[in-house]
């Protein structure tokens, strides 16, 4: 297949799997520098799983929700409890999210024991992903969610960016750091929570972490390496799209592989730089 057939193929064919996992990819970039920042990667993993599991939950009958909606619920829940536990003092951050990353993954499999086979198929496919079977009301969906979240993040970058990088000064110059860390783990809980459903663990948390590691490498100032990061984020799907049909591989691990590809390069040019 030619590269002009693939590319046309793709917009032609896929119009909501190519800007769906670049909304995604952007999305995730730009919130994985504050979770990057925070020293909470595993953050990421953990509310997908996390995630799955709301999704696995409505497939029984007792939680009979939408799956997207029953996937909001069960991981704004879950981070409204983590905010508290990770601003604490008393349990390692690493330890809390370890419990509930396992804990997320114990009981899905014990739901889907007691799901029929077909619908626990189809709870494996949800946890994979299928960027090429994004549906348009799930893209549209995302897209409400992303004009949303930048717009809550651009209007309050400052308190944002000073809570991640700088937490100890932001609270003593009297930001209340309690309720921005609460109001960025609900809005991360969302992002998370639909994305996942649309493109798969996988891609969401490869995203969350690789483009915002390799921008760090990158840039130094904070600005220069949200817009690197969410450069990546943004141009990384598309490359994978392509190169997924060019070598028939799955499509969110080839683009998670495309920014890791990015990252590579990022930090052999810090390697040479010192």
């Amino acid at each position: 297949m030619e590269t002009h057939d693939i590319v046309l193929t793709v917009v032609r064919e896929f119009p909501y799997a190519l800007y769906g996992s670049m909304l995604v990819g952007t999305l995730c970039a730009f919130l994985g520098v504050y979770i990057v920042a925070k020293r909470v990667v595993f953050l990421g993993a953990v509310l997908t799983q996390v995630s799955v599991l709301g999704l696995a939950l409505t497939f029984l009958p007792v939680f009979a929700l939408p799956h997207t909606i029953g996937s909001l619920v069960v991981t704004i829940a879950s981070v409204i409890i983590l905010s508290t536990l990770l601003t604490g003092k008393h349990i390692p951050k690493d330890a809390v999210l370890g419990f509930v990353f396992v804990f997320s993954i114990a009981a899905r499999i014990l739901v889907m024991q007691k799901a029929p086979k077909v619908e626990a198929s189809e709870i494996e496919n949800l946890l994979r992903g299928d960027i090429l079977f994004v549906t348009p009301e799930l893209f549209y969906l995302m897209a409400g969610v992303f004009v949303v979240t930048m717009a809550v993040h651009l209007l309050f970058f400052k308190e944002f960016s000073y809570i991640s990088f700088d937490a100890e000064t932001a609270g003593t110059q009297g930001y209340n750091t309690g309720l921005w860390e609460m109001l960025f783990y609900i809005i991360a809980a969302v992002v998370i929570s639909v994305a996942t459903h649309m493109v798969g663990d996988v891609f969401v948390f490869g995203f969350l972490v690789v483009p915002p590691v390799a921008a760090m490498l990158i840039a130094k100032r904070v600005k220069w390496i949200f817009l690197t990061a969410v450069l990546l984020g943004m141009l990384s799907p598309i490359v994978g799209l392509f190169l997924a049909f060019k070598l028939d591989f799955p499509t969110s691990p080839t683009a998670v592989a495309v920014a890791s590809a990015v990252l590579g390069v990022a930090w052999l040019v810090r390697q040479v730089r010192a």
